[in-house]
């Protein structure tokens, strides 16, 4: 119900959007452990009461076509499903709010977006907009909890990258029960562009690394990327499995930890970088035992 495979993803998207914010601050100025702390905290809580809250907004349908997921079965009172859901989110929006007074307005779109996409995305082809917001807002509120004054070139850059990559896995994903179709396969082969982002900003805004194993490092996350996301469409192209393509799925949003990495090697910020990789492993390694859709 949880989704919890993807949320190391999210915690990656932080990271990344904390590099962004280090940036911004004079060089050898320590990340502030106590925002980033509780960013972590409140977009993983503000992630989990987003799946929940997903689930309870999808009971009606789930009880004819998915009869067998937590609400429907039984196994997850409705009631309970929509307090929990609830109250997890309210704390979690809160974390993001108090983290500095510049997060504030962004954490309470962020709360809006994820309560608009769960209640939309049955009604609407249009919702992927908002779960790609949810993503792209990430980074945003991360870079914003480090440094009141990030440089804004480089968070649109980091946030645009998360609000495409996720439009096109959500594009992709539309149908995912029922094949690959030629939008569905348009959209994935954005994907491989969308993890190369990173490196588009390097070369955009004159980044410096900070050194040559940084710039290799970010290089080899970016190409990581890619070829995750390409195996995913490979994936996604067999005919014949039903479940092609929501694995291919799982692979796209599986890849976002190295893309994330790369943003942060180009910004300076290795410790960040291989925390980063270090959640790609952490979730692929939930991915069999617990269900990323």
């Amino acid at each position: 119900m949880l989704r919890i495979s993807n949320a190391p993803t999210v915690v990656s998207q932080v990271f990344a959007g904390a590099a962004v914010g280090w940036y911004a601050l004079p060089f050898g100025t320590a990340i502030p452990l106590g925002p980033l702390v509780l960013v972590v905290v409140g977009v993983l809580m503000s992630y989990l009461a987003g799946m929940i809250l997903n689930d309870v907004c999808d009971a009606r349908v789930d009880a004819a076509e998915r009869p067998e997921r937590p609400i429907p079965s039984g196994r997850v009172s409705l009631l309970i499903a929509r307090f929990v859901g609830g109250f997890m989110l309210l704390i979690g929006v809160s974390m993001l709010a108090v983290a500095s007074p510049a997060t504030l307005p962004w954490a309470i779109l962020l709360g809006a977006c994820i309560l608009a996409y769960d209640m939309l995305h049955t009604l609407s082809a249009g919702s992927f907009v908002l779960m790609a917001s949810c993503r792209g807002l990430v980074p945003v509120i991360a870079a914003l909890a480090i440094s009141s004054n990030p440089e804004w070139s480089v968070l649109a850059w980091t946030g645009g990258a998360a609000f495409a990559f996720i439009a096109a896995v959500s594009i992709a994903a539309r149908n995912e029960m029922t094949g690959f179709g030629s939008i569905a396969r348009a959209a994935a082969w954005s994907l491989p562009f969308a993890a190369c982002a990173p490196l588009g900003m390097w070369s955009a805004l004159d980044i410096d690394p900070r050194g040559a194993l940084l710039s290799s490092a970010a290089v080899g996350a970016a190409v990581l990327a890619a070829y995750l996301v390409v195996v995913g469409i490979r994936t996604a192209s067999r005919r014949g499995s039903p479940r092609s393509v929501p694995m291919a799925v799982a692979m796209w949003i599986g890849a976002i930890p190295a893309i994330d990495a790369a943003t942060c090697f180009l910004l300076g910020s290795p410790t960040l970088g291989v925390l980063c990789l270090g959640l790609l492993v952490v979730s692929r390694a939930l991915r069999p035992r617990f269900a990323g859709s």
